[in-house]
């Protein structure tokens, strides 16, 4: 009889609501046998404690060691991450004027964040004298108030900022994550990266003494 497969892909980071940690809140099962797979679906992986922490990082050996107890003659294929970093979260409704409120207050930070910064940077190169200097060498005279090179740099600016970041408002102008959406994934890659060795480090300290 040929032996069955169990393909399990755990998901790097969950967030869970409930007190048992199933092996189906870890990620995706697949096998052929679907009595296999609804067996194996409802096992409990962790179960959180009051003076535990919200958070407890899950092993895929401790998953496979289920899967065994639960079905010896399976073999299990782990497809996915190793360790899963799960944090139960309290399900809690946030009112719709505390949601806008900190949209509006991240929106102040930004624009005058990014205003100051713009501005600083223009007053370190002296972008004034710039426009000056460039002026008079295309033109061949003195630059005299406001001029087309500032209007088409005012708008080369905002159309760089608007490209760079790949969005206006809502809409998204490529497919293609935008730069931040990349430095905040790999924000969160660093971070499951250093609690997933932390766990280690408290276990093996446990170990040892």
């Amino acid at each position: 009889m040929a032996e069955t497969t169990v393909y399990l892909k755990m998901d790097a980071k969950v967030k869970t609501a409930k007190e048992s940690v199933c092996i189906s809140d870890l990620g995706k099962i697949y096998c052929q046998d679907t009595h296999i797979t609804n067996k194996i679906k409802p096992l409990t992986v962790h179960v959180f404690q009051l003076k535990d922490k919200n958070r407890c990082v899950i092993s895929a050996l401790k998953v496979t060691e289920l899967i065994y107890g639960c079905c010896p003659a399976c073999s299990v294929d782990i497809v996915g991450e190793t360790e899963t970093v799960v944090d139960r979260v309290k399900p809690t409704h946030t009112p719709m004027w505390r949601v806008w409120l900190k949209v509006a207050l991240v929106s102040l930070v930004c624009f005058f964040g990014t205003m100051y910064t713009i501005m600083a940077y223009h007053n370190e190169i002296n972008i004034d004298m710039l426009f000056v200097d460039i002026h008079e060498l295309i033109l061949g005279e003195d630059k005299d108030g406001f001029t087309m090179l500032e209007a088409a740099y005012s708008v080369g600016l905002s159309l760089g900022i608007i490209v760079f970041y790949n969005h206006i408002g809502r809409r998204r102008l490529t497919p293609d994550p935008s730069p931040v959406e990349v430095e905040m994934r790999s924000y969160e890659d660093s971070v499951n990266t250093a609690l997933v060795e932390m766990a280690n480090r408290e276990e093996k300290t446990i170990d040892v003494s």
